[in-house]
């Protein structure tokens, strides 16, 4: 999966240049109680304290809650392995010329001022894998490269596979089984959590310079930006070794007759820490925070984003010495305890996706693990230390971290400020300019998706009317069991586009709606093909129903749309206004929650559309209303869609507006039945004059 090494310089530490792992100091230094700064004793030392967490944490264990989840959204995203040569690797392998470059060689085009040299399109890159032989590749391609390329491919790629010497000491020569020394789980997760937690991600395409740049090419961006990140640790790394090289990647830990590892650097997080920091940063500030999840030499960085103790009861010493496979009638382990508790609590993670054309939904890569811990509380209640039992003892997190927020990018070539100026671009409507407009098709053909089949099914619809396209969006109402199986192109005037490409799992049916770029500046008249395939076996599913709508950048010839309707015309252009989101839906409440959007004065709308971003686990459970300043109000949702996940779709008001539409609108999400819960993350209204 992801990580690789370097060295934690500090409390305040710096993440490393070229990888995942991390190392504490090991100089042998002392606290101000003896114990070795790198150490992780029975009781939390300074390293393992959970005050070096930013913060006022609460201690005592009543006053704790038992769940919590994080109000940011990590997004998730590949590590980009430094074997396949990191954000320089041609990921969209689906797609042909620039459009498939990768995001440093995006990035180079569009920002850098490097122009591909002659014949540079005709170069292959090296590919990690049975087919890297000598002759599959042109070193000439990373001579001609742009400046970010070439710095993240030399100091975070792959060099080392494919530069004729022998870099892991086996007396062989740039072997593809093993990379020459390069692992497979190295890459950048130590970059990808921080950026995941403190960057907005992006929406859609969006077009920059002549260069188009999918969320998954913005996604790399911000990662690379992230690789030197500042951030808080507790706890330290695990590095007990043995064989010689290149045995050594087998590391084991010495254990005593309980189980317990010998060498305190791993022990890893002290267990009572882990509990005060997920209560309160989850649970208290609903912030997410950062694990190593496995103790040993391998790191796996993830974004921990929520928690929830299933169980929680005070024990006698002599309980926990059978947890601790100990006897005795004292408590050797912290002699400041007072009081014990068994502990069993989840933890919830986001890991990581492949590179896609299109926005992922985060909640499909959350994943759980369960722990089983003591607690021990001191006189007051207040959590002083812990020890971890029984699948515990071997499976835990290594160390936790909290990251900062980057005002400049981490590596050359590359400014963060330009980076976010992409990401805002994708989570702004697409407004027409110059008297543009909206033109709409829709078509319900119902056509039955056959298994594993490329060739699929095909939807058409024409748009009578025509115009300069400025944006395209898509509709889908796609049911199908196993929408990972899917793979849907949108074609135009002989261009065809991906709109949907295997993303999601094993989540059910595909029902959003997809930006898809590159039909800029095209004639939007006449007719657009969806085709829907099915790429793998046992899953089958139904093309429901799509709409496509083009926005025009220019005035167009009459006022409608095409086969379904459209929306009107107009010389002014649209307002935009956003409602408050964040909100957590409460469960089994009629009443449930209210955002508003202010709307300015001297508005008028013939037409409106709602954007609606809702993520809920059982979305028939929900009912969603907007309501006008004139007491208009339209039912946006009302508890359809059974078990499907997540609300996030454009809504076209109808009937339209009518009245006064300028002052405050106001959306309610309710939650009508029990269990499942939700949060309303953000909302749009565009009203078109």
């Amino acid at each position: 999966m992801t990580r690789m090494l370097r060295a934690w310089i500090s409390t305040l530490l710096v993440l490393p240049f070229t990888g995942c792992a991390a190392e504490m100091p090991v100089d042998g230094d002392k606290d101000e109680t003896g114990a070795e700064a790198g150490g992780k004793e029975d009781r939390w030392n300074w390293t393992g304290d959970p005050a070096r967490f930013p913060g006022q944490l609460e201690y005592r264990l009543d006053r704790l809650p038992r769940n919590g989840r994080a109000t940011k959204v990590a997004w998730p995203s590949t590590y980009w392995p430094t074997y396949e040569d990191s954000i320089n690797v041609r990921w969209n392998t689906r797609a042909n010329g620039r459009d498939a470059w990768s995001p440093a060689e995006k990035y180079d085009l569009a920002f850098n001022g490097w122009t591909p040299p002659a014949g540079f399109e005709s170069l292959r890159p090296f590919r990690a894998g049975s087919t890297c032989t000598p002759d599959s590749w042109d070193r000439s391609y990373y001579d001609q490269l742009g400046p970010l390329a070439r710095y993240v491919s030399q100091n975070l790629g792959n060099l080392e596979s494919r530069n004729g010497r022998d870099d892991d000491g086996d007396g062989r020569v740039d072997e593809c089984d093993d990379h020459d020394g390069v692992e497979t789980w190295w890459g950048l997760c130590h970059a990808w959590v921080p950026a995941s937690m403190l960057e907005d991600s992006p929406e859609r395409a969006v077009t920059y310079n002549g260069v188009t740049f999918y969320p998954s090419d913005i996604h790399a961006l911000l990662i690379a930006a992230y690789n030197r990140a500042p951030a808080d640790m507790i706890g330290g790394r695990c590095n007990d070794v043995s064989g010689t090289p290149p045995n050594n990647r087998l590391r084991t830990v010495e254990r005593d007759e309980h189980g317990r590892p010998v060498s305190v650097d791993c022990r890893d997080t002290n267990p009572g820490a882990l509990h005060v920091i997920a209560a309160n940063y989850l649970g208290i500030m609903r912030q997410p925070f950062a694990e190593d999840r496995t103790f040993d030499y391998e790191v796996w960085n993830q974004p921990v984003v929520a928690f929830e103790v299933h169980k929680q009861e005070e024990i006698s010493v002599q309980r926990a010495h059978e947890l601790l496979r100990r006897t005795g009638d004292s408590y050797v382990y912290n002699p400041d305890a007072a009081k014990l508790f068994y502990v069993e609590m989840t933890l919830t993670y986001v890991t990581e996706s492949s590179a896609s054309t299109t926005l992922v939904d985060p909640r499909h890569y959350e994943r759980n693990e369960r722990y089983t811990y003591i607690l021990e509380l001191d006189r007051d209640g207040k959590i002083i230390g812990g020890e971890w039992v029984g699948d515990s003892v071997n499976r835990h997190p290594d160390f936790l971290w909290n990251p900062r927020r980057l005002t400049r990018s981490s590596v050359p070539h590359l400014d963060l400020d330009k980076v976010r100026m992409l990401v805002r671009m994708s989570r702004e409507p697409s407004v027409p300019t110059g008297g543009g407009r909206t033109l709409e098709a829709s078509a319900s053909p119902n056509l039955a998706i056959p298994d594993n089949d490329p060739n699929g099914v095909r939807s058409a619809v024409t748009l009578a009317e025509g115009g300069s396209v400025a944006s395209v969006a898509v509709d889908l109402d796609i049911r199908h069991t196993y929408r990972g199986d899917l793979f849907v192109t949108l074609t135009h005037n002989g261009v065809t586009r991906t709109v949907h490409n295997m993303e999601g799992g094993g989540a059910d049916d595909l029902r959003t709606t997809i930006t898809v770029s590159g039909f800029e500046g095209q004639e939007a008249r006449g007719e657009w093909v969806l085709n829907v395939s099915d790429r793998a076996a046992q899953d089958l599913g139904t093309l429901v129903r799509w709409t496509l709508r083009v926005t025009t950048a220019g005035a167009g010839s009459g006022t409608g749309g095409g086969t379904g309707g459209g929306t009107g015309g107009g010389s002014a252009a649209p307002v935009t206004v956003h409602g408050a989101g964040g909100l957590a839906i409460p469960d089994n409440n009629t009443t449930g929650i209210s955002s508003t959007a202010t709307v300015p004065a001297g508005t008028t709308a013939r037409s409106a559309t709602v954007a609606l971003r809702i993520r809920h686990p059982y979305i028939g459970d929900l009912k969603v209303v907007l309501v006008s300043p004139s007491g208009q109000s339209w039912t946006l949702h009302d508890r359809s869609g059974g078990s499907a996940d997540d609300i996030v779709r454009t809504v076209t008001l109808n009937p339209a507006p009518s009245g006064n539409v300028a002052g405050t609108w106001t959306l309610r999400v309710s939650d009508h039945a029990r269990v499942d819960v939700g949060t309303l993350e953000s909302w749009s209204l565009t009203l078109a004059p």
